[in-house]
């Protein structure tokens, strides 16, 4: 038992290996871009520590078969639908806000460290997270790694080593999900960091409104007496007035004398 013990505390203290980004600098850019929004979005109330650990996940499953192998791809995983994301950010509308800058900034020195082979060794191999205000469904089938701030981690049960981990990272970064489920944070040389926000149509609904036609008669004016009646044949019938269209409360009425 103290063997079995001892091994499974291995296993949990067992970290990933250091990132190695792309050369390319327009790739890495890219990598820097997703997993910067990734740490911002997911973690921007927490420690140093708490973004750190989301940093490495992202990282995480970059390796791992089961997951994209790029940074992009794993972020923006799920997003071209109205469920399924992987990170609820990409999808839920997050990415409207506006951004505070001072927080984007440390987000992204975070995550550029991570590129650079910064591994933040108490998550471990955790493939998965979740918020301590939470049980996700999933939670239960998950073995717990750490506890890192306002966050849970996990790591699979068979994925346990770094050997599980073997997965080569791409060479080209793909661009995120279409812009119209989200608003991309894009860097301005003058202004900072601001938000270029997605564009959606609105729909139109048309209310009809009733037509309701009314007659009026002055206080006091008797109507036309029938033809054939005493009197009647001499008395000209009177002249209607021609009608005002008037709308009170959404409902047109025609008024006339």
């Amino acid at each position: 038992m103290l063997a079995a013990v001892q091994a499974a505390a291995a296993v949990a203290s067992e970290a990933a290996e250091p990132f190695v980004a792309s050369r390319d600098a327009a790739v890495r850019g890219r990598s820097l871009e997703c997993l910067t929004q990734a740490v911002y979005y997911e973690a921007r109330s927490e420690s140093d520590d708490g973004q750190r650990a989301v940093a490495q996940v992202v990282l995480n499953r970059v390796r791992h078969p089961a997951y994209p192998n790029s940074v992009c791809g794993v972020v923006y995983q799920g997003s071209e639908r109205i469920t399924g994301c992987q990170f609820s950010f990409t999808c839920d509308g997050s990415m409207a806000a506006a951004i505070e800058p001072y927080a984007w900034e440390r987000a992204r020195q975070i995550a550029a460290a991570a590129l650079a082979g910064a591994v933040y060794r108490p998550v471990g191999l955790a493939l998965n997270y979740h918020t301590t205000a939470i049980q996700p469904y999933w939670a239960p089938s998950l073995v717990s790694q750490t506890v890192v701030g306002a966050h849970i981690f996990y790591r699979r049960p068979g994925s346990g080593t770094v050997e599980a981990f073997r997965q080569a990272p791409a060479e080209d970064e793909p661009d995120a999900a279409a812009p119209v489920r989200y608003a991309s944070p894009r860097m301005d040389a003058r202004r900072g960091p601001r938000v270029i926000r997605a564009s959606y149509e609105m729909p139109v609904v048309e209310i009809p409104v009733v037509e309701r036609p009314v007659r009026v008669r002055a206080l006091g004016a008797r109507p036309a007496a029938a033809p054939g009646r005493s009197g009647s044949a001499s008395r000209a019938a009177p002249t209607r007035a021609t009608p005002r269209v008037v709308i009170q409360g959404g409902v047109r009425i025609y008024r006339g004398s």
